[in-house]
């Protein structure tokens, strides 16, 4: 990042862990001479790499049991509990608790919506669908048991026309 010393871009981190975008951008405008768009663009980029970091009491502590505990918690909406839980197994302060179990409602989110998308049939025209209360199934059934018909038909005849 061309112009930005060390210190002015760790303002400008916590300005993002803050959620105080406009005035990161605002910072980076000023410590670099960049454009609105520029600095927009600069500081999403920041914001999305922020965002999609483990908490960093999670790089300290791997404890599988907690996190599902926590991602369990949160799924039925109980964040404060969630929150409390990670200060008492973390020994940590209520604002690192908050951010850490507020980074992993975001993964939660974004897990969900990408689980959402795999799900999607691949094929569209699925005769077992269910679909109009299943006249789709009903129509496919028969057309199998008219096809089952008229090859023992076609067998029959065969075998009529060669005398067995």
């Amino acid at each position: 990042m061309p112009g930005l010393t060390p210190d002015k871009v760790q303002q400008i981190h916590d300005l993002i862990h803050e959620r105080r975008i406009i005035e990161a951008i605002k910072l980076y405008r000023q410590a670099t001479g960049a454009g609105l768009a520029e600095a927009k663009t600069a500081v999403e980029k920041m914001f999305q790499n922020e965002v999609a970091k483990p908490p960093s009491a999670a790089m300290d502590y791997d404890n599988p049991v907690l996190e599902g505990k926590i991602r369990s918690l949160l799924a039925q909406g109980k964040k404060i509990e969630a929150v409390q839980i990670y200060r008492d197994e973390y020994k940590v302060g209520l604002k690192a608790a908050k951010d850490a179990v507020s980074r992993a409602e975001a993964s939660l989110k974004r897990a969900k919506t990408q689980i959402s998308a795999q799900d999607e049939p691949v094929i569209s025209g699925d005769p077992f669908a269910e679909d109009n209360g299943g006249s789709r199934r009903v129509a496919f059934l028969i057309a199998a048991a008219f096809a089952v018909l008229a090859c023992a038909a076609a067998a029959f005849f065969l075998f009529v026309a060669r005398g067995f």
